[in-house]
């Protein structure tokens, strides 16, 4: 490998872990980029040519960074500087060893499935993005239940009366879909899980389905009930009869694993499994 894009959190701990793998690559011989991922900052032609993103953050930043290179297919390796850890899976007292690790070709990559999202307001249908984690249609500010009907390959699934709906990747298993009682997938299988959240009619329940499936969410709430979130990053309110469509993408991220620590072990330690 011969550029590194270091992509960074706004916060003083992760800029600092920054400057110090920036000196070490560059004692290296490699060539590197620092960027850092501020809301107040314009992206700019930052990918050009890059053979690794470096993610130095939380999980809120690596999402912002397989976002940015998913049509690009740049791998990714992610550095610890958050709360939770579950994509940025290397902590920064091992990050020199895995990272030369990667750069010698020791590691390979994992290729984990994304989801596009389409709105479709009117006659319009517009692309929203490629999402690692998850949609969400969900309440606004009203406390008043949503009511979405949902359909899996243009068939009717199910009307759900509730708090609203996510679809997630098996990677976005362990994020707000556990929360609202969905399963954990392993995170290289290739699924979709549709997850109700707080459903009115309690059999509504949890479905894991095959990735080639399409999802459509038709909002039948009033104008601004309804909120749709991707990634818990991006979002809008929605209009009544707004159709959500969800579709395995035609992209991966390729993300490079911590080769000292298995999923299962993340899991033990992030939720305290015994």
């Amino acid at each position: 490998m011969k550029k590194v894009l270091l992509f960074v959190k706004d916060s003083q701990s992760a800029i600092e872990t920054s400057r110090k793998i920036h000196e070490r690559l560059r004692l290296m011989g490699v060539h590197t980029e620092v960027y850092i991922n501020s809301r107040k900052r314009k992206q700019k032609k930052i990918l050009k040519d890059k053979d690794l993103l470096l993610v130095i953050g939380g999980d809120g930043t690596f999402l912002a960074g397989a976002r940015l290179v998913a049509k690009y297919q740049i791998p990714i390796l992610g550095i610890n500087e958050g709360r939770f850890g579950f994509l940025t899976e290397v902590e920064k007292e091992y990050a020199f060893e895995v990272l030369e690790m990667v750069l010698k070709g020791q590691i390979r990559y994992q290729k984990r499935v994304m989801i596009s999202a389409y709105l479709k307001r009117d006659k319009t249908l517009r692309f929203l993005g490629d999402y690692l984690n998850d949609v969400v249609v969900s309440k606004s500010n009203l406390a008043r239940m949503l009511e979405l009907d949902v359909y899996a390959m243009g068939e009717f699934m199910m009307r759900v009366y509730g708090d609203g709906v996510i679809v997630s990747t098996p990677t976005g298993s362990t994020a707000y879909a556990l929360s609202a009682g969905g399963p954990i997938l392993y995170p290289l299988s290739e699924n979709l899980l549709f997850v109700p959240i707080c459903p009115h009619t309690l059999s509504n329940r949890p479905v894991i389905l095959p990735s080639h499936f399409e999802i459509k969410v038709v909002n039948f709430s009033l104008d601004g009930m309804a909120y749709l979130t991707m990634d818990g990053q991006e979002g809008m309110a929605l209009k009544k009869h707004d159709q959500i469509i969800i579709k395995r993408s035609k992209h991966f991220c390729l993300m490079y694993p911590n080769p000292k620590r298995s999923f299962f072990e993340i899991l033990k330690e992030k939720l305290k499994w015994g």
